[in-house]
C-alpha cells in the first residue's frame, strides 16, 4: 500500500543537505512532497515522482515573535536550575545587531523570563504561543492544505524556524503523526526547539540521550531515531569536489605554497575574528621567511553573516591571505558540464580537501574538517585590543562543547599568539597526533557511515508507516 509524506523545507541549506544525500530518492512505496518556501536550482532537479508545494504566506504578529523568544530565555534559565551543567544562560537568545529598540525588547524579555523558569512556565509560555500561532493566517492555510490533502506523515527537517511551526501544529490538530529533525548540534542545550513532534531524528546516540535529558516528559525512548545528519554526506561524493586547478585558478591561490584555512564565525560570537585571523598572518609571514616550505591562508568567512573588520586584514596582508568566496563565479570560471551538483557546498568542500588544516574561534567547521581527515584549531587566548563585550572563555563553556569531556584532544588548542609559529614549526607532527581520537570525537557527534543517512530515516519512516 503506498503512503504519501510531506517534507517540510524553509531553509535553502537544509533542503541542499538533504539533496546530497539522496533523501528524495524514495522508496517504492513512498510518495512524497516537499513544502517549502526555498528558492533552489535543485528543485529542478528532483526526481520526476517528488511533487513541491509552495508553503503559504507567513504572517506571525509581533507578539508571537516575543513569545517565541521569552520561551527559549526562559528555558535556558530553567535548564540552568534542573541540569548538571550551569552554563546555559551563556546562549544569547537575541538575534542579529542590536538596536536600542531591540535592547529594550530582549531586557524586557530577560526580565520576564525570570518568572517563566520552570515547567508550569514554559509550558503556559508554550500554549500561549502555539495559541497564538493558530490565529494567524499562515497557519489557517496550512491547516487547510492539509485537511484537503491528508498524507499519512508529515517530516519537518528544521524544528529551530518559527516558519516550520505553523505546519507543524496543524498536522498534529489533524492527527497526523510528525517526525521532527534536530537540525544541529547545539540546539538542543539553546533551548530554542520551536515545536513538539511526535518522533525524532537525531545525530547521534549522545544527542538522543540530550534529548531525553531536556525533555523528560515529551519524549521516549522508542520515538528517537539515531539516523545521523545529511549535512555531511555531501564529502562523501566525489562530483562536489571542484577540480583542483580551476578551484586555484578561480581564486588566485599559490599553486607553491600549502593552503591553511581560517573560518569565521557569526559576528556576534566572533566579533574578534579578525584580529585572530592577523595573528595567523603575522606567523605565516614569519615562517615564510625562514623555511624553504610555504604556507598560505585562505579566509572563508561565514557566508550568512559576513565580518566587515576582515577587509583591513585582507588589505593588509594581501601577500599570506586569500579570500575564498562561498559562491563560485559561474560566469569568468564556468565549471565542467558534468558538475551538475551545488557549487556553493562544491566550494566548502573542496576549500577544506585542499587545506591542511582549519583554524577558528569555536565553530563546528572544525567538525566538518575532521570528516575530512584534517586537523582543527580552536584560538583560545584573549585579544588585548579586542571588544569588550567579548569574552573567549564564556564561548567555550558552552554547553555543546562538552562533547569534548570524553575527548578533550579531537581539537587542537591555540592558547597564545606565539604557539601560531610553533604549531607550524610542528605540523607534520601534529597532523599525526590524536588522529583516532578526533574521528572518534567526530563519530560520537555524527553517526557514520555518513552516506547512509537517508538509508536510516526511510528505514525509520518505513517503520512508523506500516
Amino acid at each position: 500500500m503506498r503512503k504519501k509524506i510531506v517534507s517540510i523545507f524553509v531553509g535553502y541549506q537544509s533542503f541542499e543537505n538533504h539533496y546530497a544525500s539522496d533523501f528524495f530518492e524514495t522508496p517504492e512505496n513512498i510518495d512524497m512532497l516537499v513544502w517549502h518556501n526555498v528558492k533552489s536550482s535543485a528543485l529542478e532537479k528532483l526526481p520526476k515522482n517528488i511533487e513541491t508545494q509552495q508553503l503559504p504566506s507567513f504572517d506571525y504578529q509581533g507578539k508571537t515573535d516575543f513569545l517565541r523568544y521569552l520561551k527559549a530565555k526562559s528555558t535556558l534559565r530553567y535548564n540552568d536550575k534542573a541540569q548538571r551543567n550551569k552554563k546555559h544562560l551563556l546562549y544569547r537568545v537575541s538575534p542579529g545587531k542590536s538596536t536600542f529598540k531591540k535592547k529594550l525588547k530582549f531586557g524586557l524579555i530577560s526580565f520576564l523570563s525570570k518568572f517563566y523558569a520552570s515547567k508550569k512556565g514554559i509550558e503556559k509560555l508554550e500554549n500561549t504561543f502555539f495559541k497564538q500561532t493558530r490565529t494567524s493566517n499562515y497557519y489557517k492555510e496550512c491547516l487547510a492544505y492539509l485537511t484537503a490533502n491528508m498524507p499519512d506523515l508529515v517530516y519537518c527537517s528544521h524544528q529551530v524556524s518559527s516558519l516550520s511551526l505553523a505546519p507543524v501544529l496543524a498536522a498534529r490538530d489533524l492527527g497526523i503523526p510528525v517526525v521532527s529533525f534536530i537540525h544541529s548540534w547545539d540546539n538542543l542545550p539553546k533551548g530554542n526547539k520551536m515545536l513538539k513532534a511526535d518522533y525524532y531524528f537525531v545525530w547521534s546516540d549522545y544527542m538522543k540521550e540530550e534529548m531525553t535529558t531536556y525533555y523528560p516528559d515529551e519524549v521516549q525512548q522508542n520515538n528517537i531515531f539515531v539516523t545521523g545528519t545529511p549535512q555531511f554526506t555531501f564529502y562523501t561524493k566525489s562530483e562536489y569536489l571542484i577540480p583542483k586547478e580551476l578551484f586555484y585558478k578561480a581564486y588566485n591561490l599559490p599553486t607553491d605554497k600549502k593552503l591553511l584555512c581560517f573560518s569565521g564565525n557569526f559576528t556576534s560570537i566572533g566579533m574578534d575574528d579578525p584580529l585572530y585571523l592577523k595573528d595567523l598572518a603575522e606567523a605565516v609571514k614569519a615562517y615564510n621567511q625562514r623555511s624553504t616550505e610555504q604556507y598560505h591562508v585562505i579566509l572563508r568567512a561565514n557566508p550568512a553573516d559576513y565580518n566587515e573588520g576582515f577587509k583591513p586584514v585582507l588589505v593588509q596582508y594581501k601577500d599570506v591571505i586569500t579570500e575564498v568566496i562561498p559562491t563560485w563565479n559561474h560566469d569568468d570560471f564556468p565549471l565542467p558540464e558534468s558538475y551538475t551538483v551545488n557549487s556553493n557546498l562544491g566550494v566548502l568542500y573542496s576549500t577544506l580537501q585542499y587545506s591542511e588544516a582549519i583554524f577558528n574561534i569555536g565553530s563546528t567547521m572544525a567538525l566538518d574538517a575532521i570528516l575530512l581527515g584534517k586537523p582543527a584549531f580552536y584560538c583560545r587566548y584573549r585579544q588585548e585590543d579586542g571588544h569588550q563585550d567579548f569574552n573567549i572563555e564564556r564561548l567555550y563553556q558552552f554547553v555543546h562543547f562538552k562533547t569534548f569531556d570524553k575527548h578533550p584532544k579531537a581539537v587542537f588548542q591555540v592558547r597564545k599568539s606565539a604557539e601560531f609559529l610553533e604549531v607550524l614549526q610542528d605540523f607534520d607532527t601534529l597532523e599525526q597526533q590524536n588522529s583516532a581520537e578526533r574521528l572518534e570525537w567526530a563519530k560520537s557527534i555524527a553517526k557514520h557511515p555518513l552516506d547512509k543517512v537517508s538509508e536510516r530515516m526511510y528505514h525509520a519512516f518505513q517503520n512508523l508507516l506500516n
